[in-house]
C-alpha cells in the first residue's frame, strides 16, 4: 500500500516536512500539494502520484480531494495540515498535525508528529540530469530578497548596496538572483543595479531548477522565506536575516556541527509579529548592511574550494 502525505500550504512549511517523506523513501508516496510547491516534487524516487490542491470557495476543495483519495486503502496517512480529512480516510496508521507552543525548531516537531525519535532532517530531491544541466561555470551567490511578507524585508535598497559590494569585491563570481514573476518589480532595482556580467536573472523559471542552481551555489542569503529553508534543505550554506520571528523555531536547519548556515538579526526578538497582509510595516530596518557584510565577506571566503 501506499503512503498518503497531505502538506502544508506555505512552501517553507512544505519544505520543512520533507524529511518524513524521505523516511518512507523504500514506499510509493502520494503527496497532497499547493500550487507552489508542487515541483519540488518532479523528481521524487518513490512518488507514485501528486495531487495538486487549489483552494475553492466554500472549502470544496477538501470535498474534491476527499473524493480524490477516498476509495484507496493507505498504509499511512500523515496530515500536516491537521485537516478532518485524515479521520475520514482508510488508512493502517495516521499521523495528524496538531498546533504546539513547543519554542523548538520545527523539524523538531515535524519529528514528534511522526513519533520518530531520529531527527527527519529536510532534504530534496535531483535527477543527475537536471544538476548536470543547471550546473554552473562560475562561483555563485544565491539572493532571495523578497520574503512572503514584507514585515520580514529587509529593505531592497540594502540588498542592493550588499551586492553592488560583493561584485566589486568578487568580480569572478556571480549573483543568482530569485523571486516569483509577481515579485519581479520589486527586485527590479536590485537586478538594475548588477553587472550584465554577474547577474543570473531566474525570475519565471522552474522551481526545482531554481532550487537546483542554489544547491551548486557556493552561498545563499535571504529573509525568513521559503526559499531560504529551501536553499537549507539543499545543503547550501544559508545565511538568513531574521527580524519579527524567531530564528530558535524557523532557522536555516542543519544537522551538521558546527552549522554552515548562519542568522543575522537587528533587535532582539522580542515575540512573534501576526503576519497579516494589511500589516505592512517592515520589521527589518534596524539592520545596518555593514554586519551582513561581515559575514558574507567571511562565509563566501571561508568556502572557498
Amino acid at each position: 500500500m501506499s503512503n498518503l502525505f497531505i502538506l502544508p500550504t506555505l512552501l517553507g512549511d512544505s519544505i520543512l516536512t520533507t524529511g518524513a517523506i524521505d523516511k518512507y523513501k523504500h514506499e510509493p508516496s502520494t503527496l497532497v500539494v499547493t500550487p507552489l510547491s508542487a515541483p519540488l516534487f518532479s523528481d521524487l524516487p518513490h512518488l507514485e502520484r501528486l495531487i495538486i490542491l487549489e483552494k475553492k470557495p466554500w472549502k470544496k476543495h477538501w470535498l474534491e480531494m476527499w473524493q480524490e483519495t477516498r476509495k484507496q486503502s493507505w498504509n499511512r496517512v500523515i496530515d500536516f495540515r491537521g485537516s478532518a480529512l485524515a479521520f475520514l480516510l482508510k488508512a493502517e496508521k495516521r499521523y495528524i498535525w496538531t498546533h504546539t507552543t513547543d519554542s523548538v525548531h520545527k523539524v523538531y516537531q515535524v519529528s514528534r508528529c511522526l513519533k520518530e525519535k531520529n531527527t527527519l532532517a529536510p532534504t530534496l530531491w535531483f535527477s543527475e540530469e537536471r544538476l548536470a544541466r543547471i550546473k554552473p561555470k562560475r562561483p555563485v551567490f544565491s539572493v532571495a530578497p523578497i520574503p512572503g511578507w514584507k514585515g520580514k524585508q529587509w529593505p531592497i535598497e540594502n540588498f542592493v548596496t550588499l551586492l553592488k559590494t560583493f561584485c566589486k569585491n568578487y568580480p569572478e563570481a556571480q549573483v543568482a538572483v530569485f523571486c516569483s514573476p509577481g515579485e519581479r518589480h520589486l527586485v527590479d532595482p536590485l537586478l538594475k543595479s548588477l553587472p550584465k556580467d554577474q547577474c543570473i536573472n531566474t525570475i519565471g523559471g522552474n522551481l526545482l531548477d531554481s532550487a537546483a542552481l542554489i544547491r551548486s551555489s557556493r552561498l545563499f542569503i535571504g529573509n525568513d522565506s521559503g526559499l531560504m529553508h529551501l536553499s537549507a534543505a539543499a545543503r547550501t550554506p544559508t545565511i538568513a536575516l531574521f527580524g519579527p520571528s524567531n530564528e530558535e523555531i524557523y532557522g536555516p536547519w542543519s544537522d551538521k556541527k558546527p552549522s554552515p548556515h548562519r542568522t543575522v538579526r537587528g533587535s532582539p526578538f522580542t515575540g512573534n509579529i501576526r503576519q497579516k497582509k494589511e500589516n505592512a510595516n517592515c520589521y527589518m530596518k534596524d539592520l545596518p548592511v555593514a554586519p551582513v557584510w561581515d559575514v558574507v565577506r567571511e562565509r563566501w571566503e571561508s568556502l572557498q574550494e
